[in-house]
């Protein structure tokens, strides 16, 4: 004889299970109805937002999506219930989602359709895919350094030995007796001696980036100490921009494995970026804080942020905005925290400037 209840016999019971279901699975799910109120969610919703479900019930579900998606949305639902027809239902799409804060992050959604009563409800299950797309970013981006890596170093070979000789005889010639009265061509001179030097300074920027950096030998170090000595070489530039630099680390030295000069290097080309993005003044933060695991700096600024669709390739070799940047920056900088065993993330909109958080394994004793 069956033990089991009678689940069509006792609703209680299986709404109950149906409920529990829903608050076991991983992935968000939200209901809302034809008008685009949100009617249900569950715990894993909660989470991925930021909100809890008492406060975005019977709100419109714009409040999940980031501008200036909301319309296109709204036109889905209007054109199934208008046509019967869906370009989504029953499909997995991907899409950008919006937590409380504000903050903009990838989702895979898959969206279904209900009647009851005579009335439609819409249900999605939302999955978030941040780290996904952060490793098929990382995938792209070891490739592409793949790919230049092999070139760099025959290139670099075939440029390096004639820039040299090219550095060395004018370097000679400037001295000539012969020009010492001729402003002019010492001015030439100059102009080659000067392009020699910035192209050397660009192929050993290039090797940075395509080899590994662990070649300096790593000691205990204190993040925070970095971060200060970096501060002061900064001010003279920080003055002559007219901007203001607010502060904020932690009282614990932040103790890492490192090696002091390439991660001031990093924070020195952080630090440096974030002033230029601020052609007209403004506000560049630097703060410290420490997690069970890692230390954490965070470098940010209210500048114009970068556009979304160039965010992909921040940390691409050779990428940039700047009208007179190599590209190079980034990359390296990256590529010298992952040496550190550590990672290098950012976060860019249009309203509130551009966040770069570096994480740093601690060194424990």
């Amino acid at each position: 004889m069956n033990s089991h209840p009678d689940l069509h016999n006792n609703k209680a019971l299986a709404e109950k299970l149906v409920w529990d279901v829903l608050e076991s699975i991983s992935d968000a799910i939200v209901t809302i109805d034809e008008n685009h109120n949100i009617l249900m969610c569950n715990k894993a919703a909660e989470e991925m937002f930021g909100y809890s479900c008492s406060e975005i019930i019977g709100e419109d579900v714009s409040i999940l999506i980031p501008s200036p998606h909301q319309s296109v949305h709204h036109q889905y639902v209007e054109r199934y219930m208008s046509t019967g027809v869906s370009r989504v239902i029953g499909k997995s799409r991907e899409c950008m989602a919006s937590r409380r804060d504000g903050q903009s992050f990838p989702v895979e959604i898959s969206y279904s359709v209900s009647r009851t009563q005579e009335r439609l409800y819409f249900t999605a299950v939302i999955r978030d895919i941040s780290k996904r797309k952060d490793l098929e970013r990382e995938f792209r981006f070891m490739e592409k350094l793949a790919a230049v890596g092999k070139a760099v170093s025959q290139v670099t070979h075939e440029i390096r030995k004639p820039l040299m000789l090219i550095g060395g005889f004018a370097r000679q010639v400037e001295h000539c007796e012969a020009l010492q009265d001729s402003e002019k061509d010492r001015n030439k001179l100059q102009i080659i001696v000067d392009e020699v030097q910035r192209l050397e300074t660009l192929l050993n920027s290039i090797r940075l980036v395509t080899r590994p950096t662990g070649t300096r030998q790593k000691r205990s170090i204190s993040v925070n100490h970095v971060l200060r000595e970096t501060i002061a070489l900064l001010e003279p530039m920080l003055q002559a921009k007219e901007v203001r630099l607010e502060v904020d680390l932690t009282s614990s030295p932040l103790m890492v494995q490192g090696d002091p000069d390439q991660l001031k290097q990093v924070f020195l080309n952080l630090i440096q970026n974030a002033v230029e993005a601020l052609e007209d003044g403004g506000t560049v933060r630097v703060s410290s804080s420490e997690s069970l695991t890692h230390a954490q700096v965070i470098i940010d600024d209210d500048g114009p942020g970068i556009p979304e669709e160039l965010q992909e390739k921040v940390f691409d070799p050779f990428f940039t905005t700047k009208s007179a940047g190599t590209g190079l920056g980034l990359a390296i900088s990256r590529n010298i925290v992952q040496d550190h065993n550590g990672t290098m993330s950012f976060d860019a909109t249009s309203s509130r400037g551009t966040r770069l958080k570096i994480e740093l394994p601690l060194d424990f004793p």
